[in-house]
């Protein structure tokens, strides 16, 4: 049994070694043997974890969006405006750390875009979020808590669109936190008078 829990950590530190030399040197400019020196293993090891840095982003981008999905899908229903627009402030305060992935995922998947199957995938992602949000938004309607003429179908997917443009903001633009905290104020101001809060 050690010996899984062992791989395992292995496999999570050749991960975020992967990630840091992405960021630091770019995708396209990151060997596996960049990767291997900055774990201080032979490269011959790092071919027991992962077949090919190709599979290595693909297993950080699968991290990446289990992490944004965890934070932007709770497992509960929101009884108030207010503690769902608490919510939705939390999880739009991604740190440093969790935005440098952005600019390597476009890096490597941008060409992807012209994929149906690709663009179905991360589609996918983005109305299970929806869904979530359209969800909430029908019991504060039921309850009368919100603007009776929002149409929870729409705004929660516009809303997706918004929260996935702020989080791409921060990444792309290596945007300071006091900076993108300004940012998500002014968008949750903006949720709030859409709501009639």
């Amino acid at each position: 049994m050690p010996k899984i829990l062992n791989k395992e950590q292995m496999r999570k530190e050749i991960l975020c070694a992967a990630l840091q030399a992405f960021v630091k040197h770019g995708f396209h400019n990151t060997s596996m043997i960049k990767i291997a020196n900055k774990m201080g293993i032979a490269k011959g090891t790092l071919y027991l974890y992962f077949e090919s840095k190709e599979q290595l982003i693909e297993m950080i981008a699968e991290h990446y969006f289990e992490r944004l999905r965890s934070n932007l899908i709770p497992k509960k229903i929101f009884e108030t405006p207010r503690t769902l627009i608490g919510y939705i402030e939390k999880s739009l305060l991604i740190n440093d750390d969790e935005s440098k992935f952005i600019p390597i995922f476009f890096e490597v998947f941008g060409p992807s875009f012209s994929s149906d199957e690709f663009v179905e995938k991360y589609d996918k992602f983005f109305k299970e979020i929806a869904t979530f949000y359209k969800e909430n938004l029908k019991v504060l309607l039921d309850k009368e808590l919100i603007n009776k003429d929002i149409d929870p179908k729409y705004f929660s997917r516009a809303l997706v669109s918004l929260l996935d443009g702020i989080i791409l903001h921060k990444g792309f633009f290596k945007i300071k936190n006091t900076y993108y905290r300004k940012i998500v104020q002014e968008m949750i101001k903006i949720l709030e008078r859409s709501l009639k809060l």
